[in-house]
This record gives C-alpha cells, structure tokens and sequence, in this order.
C-alpha cells in the first residue's frame, strides 16, 4: 500500500447492521406503487356494489378496502419521495441541465398535486366524522 490512507475494505456485511425496512423501502418503488394502485382500484370496482344500486358492502369487506387505501396513501409519497431524490440528485450529470429541471419541476408539481387529490377524501371523511 501505497501512501498509507487508502481505506480498508470490509467483507460485506460487516460493519453495518441489517434494518428491514431499509430492505422494504428499497424495493418500493414508483412502478410497484402504480401497479398496486391499478390492482387496488380493480379489485375495489369488483367488489364494491355500484353507487345506484340498494345493495350494501360488507363491513369487513369496507375496513379491507379502507386498510389498503391507506397503505396506498403511506406507500404513495415514500416512492414518489425515493423517486424524486433520486431524480434531483441527477441534475449535475445530465446533458441538456435546463431541460431536465423544467421537466422535474413538472413532475413535481404534478406529484404534489396527485398527493392532494389522494389525501381529499380523507379530509373529507374526517371533516364529516367531525360534525
């Protein structure tokens, strides 16, 4: 070794402790999420009865459809978050910079307002719990 302040390198593994959920969040990704949510909204137009008809869901059927709206309402700003970081940190190493910002600044403000269209119904639901 040359000039001494070369680092040593470790066998992978150690020195770093294992965390699930950074397992977990690696693999949630922006493709997976808009995939669950195309399964999620067919699976809940199959399931649900139509909104002029007399018949009612089952409660357990209304808290199933409710549990994965909000797993899909968490796992929707993480993915879009990851994507994002990802997107902005690759500013420096595209070839038209200015082109690249415009689009993703888009992107973002498309994102955000995405977010906001998910999260009404929640404010909506909350707001007439409340009354």
């Amino acid at each position: 070794m040359v000039g001494g302040n070369r680092k040593r390198l470790l066998p992978a593994g150690v020195g770093r402790a294992y965390h699930s959920y950074e397992m977990a969040l690696s693999r949630l990704t922006l493709g997976r999420v808009a995939l669950a949510w195309i399964v999620f909204l067919w699976g809940v137009a199959l399931t649900l009865p139509n909104l002029d008809s007399h018949a009612q869901a089952y409660p357990a059927v209304k808290s199933i459809v409710a549990a994965g709206y909000a797993l899909l309402l968490i796992g929707t700003p993480i993915s879009l978050i990851a994507y994002f970081n990802r997107a902005w940190r690759r500013v420096g190493t595209v070839s038209s910079t200015t082109v690249y910002v415009i689009w993703l600044s888009l992107e973002s403000i498309a994102a955000v307002g995405l977010l906001g269209v998910l999260a009404y119904p929640i404010i909506l639901f909350a707001v007439a719990r409340l009354r």
